[in-house]
């Protein structure tokens, strides 16, 4: 079995690390070293998920990635757990604020060089590999302008060469995620091991559709709580069972201790929200509600919410949770629903606020205390993640393959005395 390692930058919740995790490919896997984050709520959840649940001893530092002091805290939290080993694979994704499409373009913004501390990191650690993952307004960014800055600055790293392929975009659709959400990464590859030119997307004869996904919880009304699942409602798709067993868990031969159900709990919605949602359709917006009720009774300042439909992927899940309405109750998603259409399964449980309030100061608040709506909005989709942690399992061993076929070319190469016999002619 080969055991390669991997430390997780801008780990949030841990959606990428739990989907590394989940990587496999023959016999090969990834083990955690270290994760960081400037949020000490991800840690939270991050400790509690791979630490408490898993038995996993790793670092996680809480530090802005562009202070002075960050690269040489990171390599002292990988040197604990491994020594001065080089660390196999490096993953993780600058916040994509500064980049996205819906969002202001500041070309000022020190978000968008964010990448330059990340590379940083990389020419510190010298991994075999490195990800980034972003959204796909980064490949038009400032008419492009943003990718050619990040092709030259991977080329101007001095102490190791590397090189980049990119952009590979993808839809965590294709990937197994009830959810229609496309991204974009670049690989890169030191110039000694092969280059990875695309993720190959999982066997899937059709896409997994919201009613899938959470069906099994759609029993909790508005303004209801609960710690346990509904026996009127019992899983009817491979995906909730799955999700209810835990992926890691029946990977790593756990059984769950208990069959609480965590993260599920209704917002209390007034009387006119309720009546809002109601006569939105599913697979629709706000547009849909008849002119009349919206002009007299159910206008709102707000812009975009949209109903789920039932028999289709969800839309991409963001951190604002009052963006989805849920396709039959009239209420918003709870965290446990929107973590399942990221691919989450029940066993991970997101700490801290459940949610930061409405704009203004809920938005600051939501910035800074990352409450478990961001956690699971921001985070790479699991699923997703396992599919390239095992494209990266597949290349890791095929460098290792490669280098042991020319250890053995080598060591039969060298030059042995020939012996020769001198004969004699007789004439």
């Amino acid at each position: 079995m080969g055991i390669y390692t991997f430390l997780d930058l801008f780990a949030g919740a841990g959606g990428f690390t739990e989907g590394m995790l989940l990587a496999s490919h023959d016999r090969s896997c990834f083990k955690l070293v270290a994760a960081s984050d400037i949020h000490p709520n991800a840690r939270l959840t991050h400790k509690n998920r791979f630490s408490k649940q898993l038995g996993i001893n790793y670092s996680f530092l809480v530090e802005d990635i562009s202070s002075d002091s960050f690269v040489q805290n990171i390599i002292d939290c990988v040197n604990n757990q491994i020594g001065e080993s080089c660390i196999d694979v490096i993953v993780g994704g600058p916040p994509c604020q500064g980049f996205s499409v819906f969002g202001k373009r500041n070309e000022e913004d020190p978000r968008n060089d964010l990448f330059i501390s990340y590379l940083r990191v990389i020419e510190a650690l010298k991994p075999k590999y490195f990800v980034m993952e972003n959204v796909p307004g980064l490949a038009t960014m400032y008419g492009g302008k943003t990718i050619q800055k990040i092709y030259e600055q991977v080329s101007n790293l001095k102490s190791v060469k590397y090189r980049l392929n990119g952009l590979i975009q993808v839809n965590a659709a294709d990937f197994g995620v009830p959810q229609l959400r496309e991204r974009i990464f670049f690989i890169g590859h030191r110039e000694d091991v092969p280059q990875i030119k695309n993720i190959a997307p999982s066997h899937h004869e059709q896409y997994i559709t919201v009613k899938e996904a959470i069906g099994d919880l759609a029993f909790l009304r508005t303004w209801e709580t609960t710690n346990n699942y509904d026996i009127s409602y019992p899983p009817n798709s491979k995906y909730q069972q799955e999700s209810r067993n835990g992926r890691l868990f029946l990977q790593r031969g756990i059984e769950r201790a208990d069959n609480d159900l965590k993260n599920h709990e209704a917002a209390k919605h007034s009387p006119e929200v309720i009546a809002r949602f109601a006569m939105i359709e599913q697979g629709k917006g706000l547009d849909s509600i008849p002119k009349a009720l919206w002009e007299a009774h159910l206008h709102s300042a707000k812009k975009w919410c949209v109903r789920l439909h039932p028999d289709l992927p969800s839309f991409t899940v963001v951190t604002l949770p009052d963006d989805f309405v849920h396709y039959e109750r009239h209420r918003i998603l709870t965290v446990r629903e929107m973590a399942r259409l990221q691919s989450f399964d029940d066993t991970f449980e997101f700490l801290g606020p459940r949610a930061s309030g409405g704009g203004g100061k809920g938005n600051k608040k939501r910035n800074s205390e990352l409450p478990q709506y961001s956690q699971v909005g921001n985070a790479v989709p699991p699923l997703l993640a396992k599919a390239i942690g095992n494209t990266l399992l597949q290349a890791l061993e095929q460098s290792e393959s490669q280098g042991a076929k020319l250890q053995h070319i080598k060591n039969n190469f060298i030059r042995k005395p020939v012996i020769t016999e001198q004969l004699s002619l007789n004439f």
